[in-house]
């Protein structure tokens, strides 16, 4: 958790609030199909024990690193869409949370086919 000593008071930030951001900027990157969830972070959603994303959130001094690990669309460019999912995040949760992005790691473990569009 992200705390910082305000003239009013203090501000914190959760790490699943980092998590969520950094979540969100990645499935908005074309061509990722989601994050995919650890099979304990699934466990906790489905026994209603918690709300993990999946996203593994390392908080340093003023700064903060991710790890993630995504499924992408058949056919697309995996390390042009990897870094897209790594700047996005970086925008994101800099322009958020006011924290600097030192690191996003970003591991492809699925690739699926492409999502379709519900007409």
């Amino acid at each position: 958790m992200v705390e910082e000593e305000k003239e009013l008071g203090k501000v914190k930030i959760d790490n699943e609030v980092l998590a969520s951001i950094a979540g969100v900027a990645a499935t908005s990157v074309p061509g990722v199909n989601r994050v995919i969830r650890g099979l304990v972070s699934g466990i906790k959603r489905v026994i209603g024990k918690g709300k993990e994303t999946g996203i593994k959130v390392v908080l340093g001094e003023g700064e903060v690193s991710f790890e993630l690990s995504i499924a992408v669309e058949y056919g697309t460019n995996i390390p042009e869409i990897t870094y897209q999912v790594q700047k996005k995040i970086k925008e994101e949760v800099e322009k958020m949370s006011g924290l600097k992005v030192s690191n996003v790691d970003v591991i492809v473990k699925e690739v699926r086919p492409p999502k379709r569009e519900i007409k």
